[in-house]
């Protein structure tokens, strides 16, 4: 009888370390932003559009760990960058797209080498990056890696500045805090892997990067708003872009009212979206 109550209590506790993780990271991203002229930290610095062993990704932890905002590690223990229900197994070690529905409980290190074939943690020593940080958390950027997409800057909460040219001719740039219409609903980190991949935030979706380590209802992702604060979203909640089979109406639906939303400026995509 006891059982049931004590694994009850310990996933209780494991929730609230994940929640005080992603407050931590929060303000450190805040911090980061008040050295940095109001400036987002990036899911990662890139040149060009593809990845690829000549142009290594630090990430936005390495980028936090470097600066002294927030300290981690390689390892699943006392690290602030992953949820204490991270699996103890490499998320996308073997495409960048995300296949296998489990992905997301796992974790991912950086700074990192990805291809379409695979993805490879390394340090940057040119750069200042000497080690490697393993991250349970997913990051709300745009990230259009491997094709020249269409760049949409401060679209989301951040996204990998430097990528470009697409086909316009232009550049990935550095998102601003002041760009935020409701930072109190905009989903900055949530448990996961990666980043990107705002279609499908939902189980069962293909490409999923959001990982439901926690056992409310449906799944429920912990998550941390741009303000600062974190809370849970359920799968049946957790809003999903326009891109790739998700309708606009849906879209405008899950983005809408006091909910959490994924676009910096819900209501001028709202308005704009045909």
């Amino acid at each position: 009888m006891l059982l049931p109550a004590l694994n009850q209590a310990r996933s209780e506790a494991r929730d609230l370390v994940c929640k005080s993780n992603l407050k931590g990271l929060m303000s450190g991203m805040i911090a980061y932003a008040a050295a940095n002229g109001e400036a987002v930290v990036p899911s990662y610095n890139m040149r060009g559009i593809t990845g690829g062993r000549a142009n290594p990704l630090d990430g936005w932890a390495p980028i936090l760990d470097q600066g002294g905002y927030v300290p981690g590690n390689d390892t699943l223990a006392g690290n602030p960058f992953v949820c204490p229900e991270t699996a103890d197994f490499p998320g996308l070690a073997a495409t960048n797209r995300g296949g296998n529905a489990d992905d997301p409980w796992g974790y991912m290190d950086w700074p990192a080498v990805i291809t379409f074939t695979g993805t490879y943690a390394t340090t940057i020593p040119q750069r200042g990056y000497n080690k490697i940080i393993r991250v349970g958390y997913w990051i709300n950027g745009e990230n259009p890696i491997g094709a020249p997409r269409e760049v949409r800057s401060g679209t989301y909460f951040t996204g990998s500045v430097g990528y470009g040219p697409d086909p316009k001719g232009r550049h990935l740039q550095t998102s601003y805090f002041v760009q935020f219409r409701s930072p109190e609903r905009l989903v900055a980190l949530a448990d996961g892997v990666f980043a990107g991949n705002q279609h499908a935030t939902r189980r069962g979706q293909v490409g999923l990067r959001v990982g439901y380590r926690h056992p409310d209802g449906p799944g429920s992702a912990n998550v941390g708003f741009a303000d600062g604060h974190a809370d849970a979203a359920t799968s049946d909640r957790f809003p999903r872009a326009a891109d790739q089979g998700v309708s606009v109406e849906e879209v405008r639906r899950e983005n809408a009212g006091s909910g959490p939303t994924l676009y910096a400026d819900p209501a001028a995509f709202l308005e704009r979206a045909p």
